[in-house]
């Protein structure tokens, strides 16, 4: 039997779905609605999100649409077949490796934190019977999830992103939408490739830690800087410092200041992470080639040095935007380059190879994987 939906829960989707029309005597709600709610149909019970908020779900949940791309990228690899729409279209050569099934579905925006707010009625007109909110399992976070509630109406669950918690969250999302076994199998993993990447780390002597500027936007001169939660709990993972260190900028979570070449001179990085991502319908640029080129970044000593890494992208990041589950894969990466002397054990291509098999469901071929590999900028045998 269905627990009884909280006073709170009853005001506010009575407020923003037209009103309730019934209560089944086995004390469930029975939700009516007008436009988009009627979704919330059916025996309703209370779960917690991993904020330990409460909230009413349906006791099936099978459409789902989630309130940034992190949330998004976690769900298409655990259950495709829920999503109700992207934040943003997958372009370009991301397209290849997703079914069109999948890549026909709508576009409805993004809740970033900093103002951006998509068009909530054209949310709820997909029935969403769920938001998923990826962010800081803290007040923030809460604030953020009851603000998404209050607009469209839609119970929202509030889900930690850092990566450390990958397990958990995949074991979590499992229950909450019926996807148990599979969620299962993305946890199991998740736990190995977390326990080999903590061992790998940290028998990297102090003295031997690396440092590194992430490279983004035009000109490879906007970053995200040390707090950025796009980039800080992978980087604490493989204890490896970000030299973009800046006052003033630091836990506001998004990132993207942006500097100057002297500056990043003064930082001297051990290595350049190119980032390449795509947050928006529009294709991606070559930055990687572009700081290759450039007469001011060869004064960068990482630069000089050959250490300038293109962080892979498709069909979704290996690391930084979005800060998905997939940053797994571009943790062992950074490990194989930046510390060949400790991560012998990793094999990129067999990493590869099984990350795509598991989580995407596609099996690559050696020709697509040392593409993706050699551009970027790793050998494919290493």
């Amino acid at each position: 039997m269905a627990e009884l939906i909280s006073r709170r829960d009853f005001v506010q989707v009575g407020m923003k779905c037209a009103g309730v029309l019934a209560l089944a005597g086995t004390g469930s709600f029975v939700l009516g609605a007008l436009g988009g709610c009627s979704n919330l149909t059916g025996d309703l019970h209370m779960v917690q999100d991993m904020a330990g908020r409460e909230v009413a779900i349906p006791e099936t949940v099978t459409r789902v649409f989630c309130s940034n791309p992190i949330g998004t990228v976690d769900l298409y690899l655990l259950d495709p077949d829920k999503m109700v729409g992207w934040n943003f279209r997958p372009t370009g050569d991301d397209r290849k490796y997703i079914p069109g099934e999948y890549l026909n579905l709508p576009a409805l925006g993004v809740w970033m934190g900093s103002g951006a707010t998509p068009n909530a009625e054209e949310i709820v007109k997909q029935s969403p019977q769920v938001i998923l909110c990826y962010w800081t399992a803290d007040e923030v976070g809460i604030e953020m999830a009851d603000t998404i509630k209050d607009q469209t109406g839609v119970p929202v669950l509030l889900i930690d992103y850092d990566l450390r918690s990958s397990p958990k969250m995949y074991r979590y999302l499992g229950e909450v939408i019926g996807s148990a076994q599979r969620a299962e199998e993305l946890a199991a993993y998740c736990e190995q490739k977390l326990a080999q990447i903590e061992e790998i780390a940290h028998s990297v002597p102090e003295d031997e830690r690396k440092s590194v500027y992430i490279a983004q936007s035009t000109g490879g001169l906007s970053t995200d800087p040390v707090g950025s939660m796009h980039v800080t709990d992978a980087l604490e993972l493989i204890n490896t410092a970000n030299v973009a260190d800046m006052p003033g900028t630091e836990g506001q979570g998004m990132g993207m200041p942006t500097v100057n070449i002297e500056q990043i001179m003064s930082w001297n990085p051990d290595a350049v992470l190119v980032s390449e991502y795509m947050m928006s319908d529009a294709e991606s640029s070559n930055l990687y080639q572009e700081i290759l080129a450039s007469d001011d970044w060869r004064h960068v000593d990482a630069v000089k040095n050959g250490e300038v890494y293109r962080l892979p992208k498709s069909p979704f990041a290996w690391f930084g935007r979005p800060p998905s589950v997939v940053r797994l894969l571009g943790c062992m990466l950074l490990l194989k380059v930046l510390y060949p002397a400790y991560a012998g054990e990793i094999d990129m291509v067999q990493e590869t190879r099984d990350f795509y098999h598991l989580f995407y469901r596609l099996d690559l071929t050696d020709h697509e994987i040392n593409s993706i590999l050699d551009s970027a900028g790793v050998l494919a045998g290493s």
